[in-house]
């Protein structure tokens, strides 16, 4: 069976020493960039929830139902990014900011609010998914 969970990200001001250089989250990442701040959604981080479970079940990454799962949810703009093989979210958000398609996600500026979940598959690889919607 698969454990899943919502993931509190990890402010870098929190950190201190080398781990604060370390540390990425997105609203870290959109400071570097001079945009506005995310605020967390409850049905984002749901809907992220849902997926990073169904992707550890079956063992893949993909997007599939992104429309579906976001429709109700987010009134215009809307992304997705997924990974599997991260065990925090700092590295999850290095690694997002490090590939062309999902930095420019996470750079979107016509976004507020988003939810980050992770989900372990049963043969303890972790999965990561960013919903990201106003």
């Amino acid at each position: 069976m698969s454990a899943f969970r919502p993931v509190a990200l990890v402010a870098a001001a929190l950190l201190t020493g080398s781990a604060a250089a370390q540390a990425l989250d997105i609203n870290t990442f959109r400071a570097q960039h001079k945009l506005p701040r995310l605020s967390v959604s409850s049905a984002l981080a749901a809907a992220a929830h849902s997926h990073a479970h169904d992707l550890a079940r079956r063992g893949r990454l993909d997007h599939d139902g992104f429309r579906a799962r976001l429709g109700a949810i987010v009134s215009s703009a809307a992304a997705e990014n997924v990974l599997v093989g991260c065990a925090d979210s700092a590295c999850a958000f290095r690694t997002w900011a490090q590939s062309s398609g999902h930095r420019r996600n996470m750079l979107m500026r016509n976004i507020t609010h988003y939810g980050l979940a992770s989900a372990t598959a049963e043969n303890g690889r972790k999965y990561w998914v960013l919903e990201l919607g106003n």
